[in-house]
């Protein structure tokens, strides 16, 4: 764990736009909700995005 982060066990390729665009989300909004289909990676996407800003957030992510 990283943090209060579970380690990834994979690379992350790809969703460069996501990222960014949830991460201008999360510097507008205390709150977004990642939506669609079961399997598209949703919880990947904010486990890494989370584990990105990390430092911004010192009492956690």
């Amino acid at each position: 764990m990283v943090g209060r982060l579970p380690a990834s066990f994979a690379s992350f390729v790809g969703r460069r736009q996501e990222t960014a665009e949830l991460r201008r989300l999360l510097g507008a909004a205390r709150l977004v909700t990642l939506t669609g289909p079961g399997g598209v990676g949703k919880t990947r996407l904010a486990l890494e995005t989370a584990g990105a800003l990390g430092k911004a957030f010192p009492g956690g992510v």
